[in-house]
């Protein structure tokens, strides 16, 4: 279509409010003009890589490391000049260091986050941060100050002179402050001050005393009481002053021509930098508002497929708090969209919403959707909105808008006269062919959509028409939706309803802005019987249709609801566990310290032995430590009665009294003294006495717990423990400190129950295992003596301990 026909689109769906609002957001002034005049592209690629810009610059914004300010003047006019010979100001050399200054920036901000925002990188690849500029940037900042002052520094001449125009001055202030400060010129003097004229420095003399004081007259006053007059003692040093000052300014426009010189010298990557830094602002600026439109990106087709998903008019969006979304559809399927419903109830919102979204895609920007909406390219767009009345063409408002129908029709007639594609062409019409006879308004708007979708159009249509809402219910490509109108409320809700038309409810909105209800009750009754009953159908199908999107809506908050109560119920589970677990593991840390105590108190009976021969004390000792363990059991026991023995089956967990392990029986205990028990990978034989059944669900030590890393797999019977009569002791794999205490704890235990040996399987590996535990043996009082295992042992892979 041509360009007037898609500028009177973007008018008539208040496109440049949205570039006005995108503008706002701009950081220069160079910006915002990109920003008003945005371009709008139609390949698909650019399309979703502009949109994966703005979503990066979003991501970099709310990430520690702040992106750059990107307020910057527009210096490619000065550029420009200074690069056809010409001599820049100060200020306008000092903006050249300000845009030097942010293209290095961006430069080294997009560097540190490259991995993260490949497609701003790319972007900002125009910025140059060579040697050569950053040398520019520090002798501009070097000799210009921030007002566009040039700083006395500059040069050492400037400051040479500087300094030696500054004593001059100082004299003569001197000397103007002696003559007014003396009697002498007490009378001749207008008043006490001084003054510049033309550079030099003269005083107020009375205009009828200028004879007295002899001198150059440089002014005179407005109302010629007073002559502004130069003494004749000071005019050689205001000569001095005068070509001090003459000098500076040499000096200064000498060191103004080698910088310009060098911004000369650096114009294209100047040029080029400026405008990197406006799409950049640009950029920035489409973040901007997507914040806040809390807009996402979509993903795009040209297919003309439109799903949009919880849509908000953006401009509703940017003035009120509370804006109904709605969810559109355009998919394969549907041509034509038909949206009837009454007044007032957002018909026209929706349509501008489709056109708005249509262009904001082409621009890049992202759209105030949910995230896994779907928006289609359309490169023309043509929209017929609003009334069309044009008094100074004597056009009435039925003529206006034949008048732009038929021309929209004759640019497609000649775009597919020349084989272009119109399929991807998205057409908008506000309550087409009004302003008429009803009867002939709606035929010929059928005919006018039946010809739009023959020609592949996409087309979305507000109706009051009956006839357009059957065509829409019945015409394969046609579908039908409708605003909402709230009966008992007599209000529009400005809720979306797809596949069913609504009723124009053109007498409820008469009833509720005050009109006649008698007027009401007759227009009733002349109402035709069929659209009588049409329309309390229609009002029949919204009312069904509100109740289904209500459940809807209430199912899936309570969805939402219980899976987050599931996921709230299983990081519960996890603390209690991780609880469960701290506890148990304090009570293990409380049991060891306990057995610690009572191998200290066993040491220090055998040591007693050696010295008193006394088993009394042994007994004793063996009883507290009995007795400390049985404590230790019944703090670690799971929750729960214990099951009885004469309940115990094969299979049945139990825990071994005085042992703290636990395993499952592999035979039944009835009848038996003693049954074997598996317990980690081993076997122990156990007295069915001290047997405890545990409870189904009861927390138990695991295999790789401490307490089942080295179970013995045998022990022996004496001691009253019931076990075999010999203990053995893997320790394979473990660390030295934590194989030494399990070996001390079946010294412990076999010390106690009288076993004569214990087997030691440790194996060979580096030897340094084997070399601790035979270390240790050799100081524990528990050993009598030590040997390799033979052959049919285990070899020098096993240490057999006899115990005292």
């Amino acid at each position: 279509m041509v360009d007037s026909l898609s500028e009177k689109a973007a008018q008539a769906l208040e496109w440049p409010k949205v570039l006005e609002r995108l503008a706002e957001g701009a950081q220069s002034v160079l910006g915002a003009a990109r920003c008003r005049g945005l371009a709008l592209d139609n390949d698909l690629e650019i399309l979703a890589r502009r949109q994966q810009e703005t979503t990066e610059w979003l991501r970099l914004s709310d990430g520690s490391d702040p992106a750059p300010v990107l307020s910057f003047p527009d210096t490619r006019e000065v550029v420009q000049r200074a690069s056809k010979g010409g001599v820049l100001e100060a200020l306008e050399l000092r903006d050249c260091g300000l845009v030097l200054t942010r293209m290095d920036e961006v430069a080294r901000f997009c560097v540190r986050h490259a991995d993260e925002a490949p497609t701003v990188v790319a972007l900002a690849a125009g910025l140059q941060s060579t040697r050569e500029l950053q040398r520019i940037t520090q002798a501009l900042d070097a000799a210009i100050q921030p007002d566009g002052a040039i700083k006395e520094s500059a040069t050492p001449e400037l400051r040479r002179l500087t300094h030696a125009a500054q004593e001059l001055k100082q004299r003569m202030r001197e000397q103007l402050d002696r003559i007014l400060h003396s009697s002498r010129y007490e009378d001749i003097l207008q008043e006490s001050y001084f003054a510049q004229r033309e550079g030099r420095y003269v005083l107020p003399v009375k205009a009828d005393m200028r004879g007295r004081m002899p001198g150059i007259v440089h002014d005179v006053s407005a109302s010629g009481a007073t002559v502004f007059l130069e003494p004749r003692e000071l005019v050689e040093l205001n000569n001095s002053i005068k070509v001090a000052d003459l000098e500076i300014e040499r000096e200064v426009r000498r060191i103004l021509r080698e910088l310009t010189l060098l911004v000369a010298g650096q114009a294209d990557a100047l040029q080029a930098g400026v405008e990197v830094l406006a799409e950049l602002d640009s950029v920035q600026a489409k973040a901007a508002l997507s914040r806040r439109l809390m807009a996402n990106p979509v993903m795009l087709n040209d297919q003309g497929r439109v799903m949009l998903k919880q849509a908000r008019h953006p401009l509703l969006v940017l003035a009120k708090d509370d804006v109904v979304a709605n969810d559109i559809l355009l998919d394969e399927s549907i041509r034509v969209l038909v949206i009837s419903g009454p007044n007032t109830g957002g018909k026209t919102v929706t349509l501008k919403i489709v056109g708005l979204f249509s262009l904001m895609v082409r621009a890049g920007l992202h759209l105030p959707c949910a995230p896994e909406s779907e928006m289609a390219i359309f490169p023309e767009l043509y929209a017929d909105i609003g009334d069309a009345q044009d008094l100074s063409r004597d056009l009435s408002s039925f003529s206006a808008h034949m008048s732009q129908m038929v021309q929209l029709l004759a640019e497609s007639a000649r775009s597919v006269s020349s084989g272009a594609d119109i399929g991807q062409s998205l057409v908008l019409l506000d309550e087409p062919v009004t302003s008429t006879d009803p009867q002939e308004g709606a035929a010929l708007a059928e005919a006018l959509l039946c010809h739009l979708a023959s020609l592949n159009m996409k087309v979305v249509v507000t109706t009051h028409y009956g006839p357009l809402k059957e065509l829409a219910q019945t015409m394969p490509g046609f579908a039908n939706a409708s605003v909402e109108f709230d009966v008992t409320r007599l209000a529009p809700t400005y809720r979306l309803f797809l596949g069913v038309p609504g009723g124009s409810s053109a007498l409820e909105i008469a009833g509720r802005l005050g009109m006649n209800e008698k007027i009401l009750d007759d227009a009733r009754q002349r109402l035709p019987k069929d659209d009588r009953r049409l329309e309390d159908l229609m009002v029949d199908l919204q009312q069904k249709q509100r109740q289904l999107a209500d459940d809807l809506e209430r199912a899936a908050q309570a969805r939402a609801e219980a899976e987050c109560a599931a996921v709230e119920a299983k990081a519960l589970q996890a603390r209690l566990e991780e609880a469960e677990l701290d506890a148990r593991k304090g009570l293990k840390k409380k049991l060891g310290e306990q057995f610690q105590r009572a191998r200290a108190e066993v040491q220090a009976t055998v040591d007693a032995l050696k010295r008193e021969q006394k088993l009394i004390k042994a007994k004793e000792t063996s009883q507290r430590l009995s007795e400390l363990e049985i404590q230790a059991k019944q703090e670690l026991i799971p929750a729960g009665e214990p099951i009885p023995v004469e309940r115990l089956r094969i299979g049945a967990l139990v825990e071994i009294a005085g042992l703290g392990m636990t395993g499952s029986l592999l035979e039944d205990p009835q009848g038996k003294k003693r049954v074997r028990v598996k317990v980690g990978e081993g076997e122990v034989l156990a007295t069915v006495a001290n047997l405890i059944g545990v409870a189904s669900g009861a927390a138990v030590p695991t295999p790789g717990s401490p307490a089942s890393a080295a179970t013995p797999r045998k022990f022996s019977t004496g001691g009253g423990l019931g076990l075999d009569e010999q203990t053995v002791v893997d320790v394979r794999g473990q660390a030295a400190d934590e194989a030494l205490d399990h070996v001390i704890a079946a010294l412990d235990r076999a010390t106690l129950d009288g076993a004569p040996f214990l087997r030691i399987i440790h194996g060979h590996g580096t030897g340094k295992l084997k070399a601790s535990l035979r270390a240790y043996f050799k100081e524990s009082p528990y050993v009598a003596a030590t040997r390799p295992g033979d052959r049919a042992e285990g070899g020098d892979g096993v240490t057999i301990v006899s115990v005292r």
